[in-house]
């Protein structure tokens, strides 16, 4: 080869990696913006429950354990509902998970976790792509933690 095509196909490379970088870190911005608006852990009501419902350990409602939380894992009285919005096609892609608990009753969201999402955007290869959310899930966004409490003696 000629310096000349490796010179092209190398600048060709640089090109598309800066393309990437730009295109993910354009949503990554998006993501914070939206983030900062209505992301994270909003409870609108807190419940009381019997220690009966809660674990050992400090699990919810173990006697149905096993159970998908919108089919009963909270029992009969709330449900979970999930929606994942796409909000930006393609790759990268954005979305927003939105995380419902609902009581049955009334239909009243107790409490709702609600995370914006980057995937993808990524030189191809074999590599699993990059992604990034707000707020980052982990332990302090446990929603039916925050929602359901135990019963003080």
């Amino acid at each position: 080869m000629s310096r000349i095509t490796v010179s092209t196909l190398a600048a060709a490379c640089l090109l598309g990696l800066v393309g990437c970088e730009r295109a993910k870190a354009t949503l990554d911005r998006e993501v914070d913006r939206l983030c900062a608006i209505d992301g994270g852990v909003h409870i609108y009501e807190t419940v009381t429950l019997p220690k009966e419902n809660f674990g050992p350990d400090g699990e919810l409602f173990p006697q149905y354990r096993g159970l998908r939380t919108d089919r009963g894992a909270y029992g009969s009285e709330y449900v979970a509902r999930h929606g994942d919005t796409l909000l930006v096609a393609g790759d990268p892609a954005m979305g927003r998970i939105q995380t419902s608990i609902v009581r049955v009753s009334d239909q009243k969201v107790l409490g709702e976790l609600v995370v914006y999402k980057r995937s993808g955007g990524d030189m191809p290869g074999p590599w699993e792509p990059s992604s990034y959310a707000c707020p980052p899930v982990g332990p302090i966004y446990n929603l039916s933690g925050q929602v359901f409490k135990p019963q003080e003696k």
